[in-house]
């Protein structure tokens, strides 16, 4: 979520915002047409990928921050005319290099990151590696195939990975 007050001009008519008292809370709003602006959580489309060749999946090592040099689960937000799929399969072959086939829907879980002060909710679904070859490429800078012990042992740049891997665990048991 942006800050209040970066939103410096009304989207429909162009005037400058002012912040007011709206629906509760204090949102921009524009005197000369009155549109509200609301701000919306973000999707973010995560994979839980693993592959054929054992039971381990694939960590990735974040490159930006919010949480660089932690790890995490490969993935990113949804982008306007994408499905969630659609995202999931982008954001997994950027990250990555691999094609996948989405499986399961393993959770939804609500965040807040107060580093970029972005309200969103993370849809982590299970995947299996379709095709393509590991490249670490967009926002990684290193991934490894571990075991689900092993991954409690790497410092995770979001509690919702871990809750992720802690319920994809106990299904695949």
């Amino acid at each position: 979520m942006l800050a209040l007050d970066s939103i410096k001009f009304c989207l429909r008519c162009g005037h400058a915002m002012e912040l007011r008292e709206e629906s509760e809370r204090l949102r921009p709003v524009c005197p000369r047409c009155g549109y509200v602006h609301y701000f919306a959580p973000q999707i973010a489309a995560v994979a839980i990928v693993t592959r054929d060749a054992d039971e381990k999946f694939l960590l990735v090592q974040r490159g930006e921050n919010p949480g660089k040099g932690l790890w995490g689960l490969p993935g990113g937000f949804v982008e306007m005319g994408e499905t969630v799929h659609d995202a999931l399969a982008r954001e997994i072959l950027e990250e990555t290099g691999y094609a996948i086939e989405s499986g399961d829907l393993v959770g939804v879980w609500s965040f807040f990151n107060d580093t970029r002060k972005i309200a969103g909710i993370a849809m982590v679904y299970a995947t299996r590696v379709a095709g393509g070859e590991l490249r670490i490429a967009s926002d990684s800078v290193n991934a490894e195939w571990v075991t689900y012990e092993r991954a409690l042992e790497f410092p995770l740049a979001f509690e919702t990975h871990r809750e992720a891997l802690r319920v994809w665990a106990k299904r695949e048991t």
